[in-house]
């Protein structure tokens, strides 16, 4: 049996652990918690959790692409879709009856879906404005 020598000793204490080491995969770092965007003061605020309202300006109907728009107190437009079956309240004819009543002050009660909203029912609930 061969005697070993203190530097060949310490290097083998020292390089074995580290091959080892090096054999073996390390494991990949955890994804960070992704967390969800907070709410940002431009979306209406929910009155139950799958109910949405928005109150403003009627600014447009668009007819083709069944849109209305609405502009907010804080002077934000809002696009909101619209179906054959939106309730709409305080208005003539439907959402085409809507067409007329731009300026009118409206409540929008919608639904959000990967950022689409949908109008569920529109209530008109003024005059057009005056200025």
């Amino acid at each position: 049996m061969r005697k070993m020598t203190f530097p060949a000793l310490a290097a083998a204490l020292f390089i074995a652990p580290a091959l080892a080491g090096a054999q073996s995969p390390s494991p990949s770092p955890a994804p960070a918690p992704t967390q969800a965007p907070a709410p940002s003061a431009a979306e209406p605020k929910a009155d139950k959790a799958d109910k949405l309202t928005a109150k403003g300006e009627l600014v447009k109907v668009d007819a083709d692409a069944k849109t209305i728009t609405i502009k907010g107190a804080d002077g934000v437009e809002t696009e909101f879709a619209y179906t054959a079956t939106t309730d709409v309240k305080g208005g003539a004819d439907g959402v085409a009856g809507l067409a007329t009543k731009s300026g009118s002050k409206v409540t929008v009660h919608f639904t959000s879906d990967m950022g689409k909203k949908t109008a569920t029912k529109i209530e008109v609930s003024g005059d057009k404005k005056t200025s």
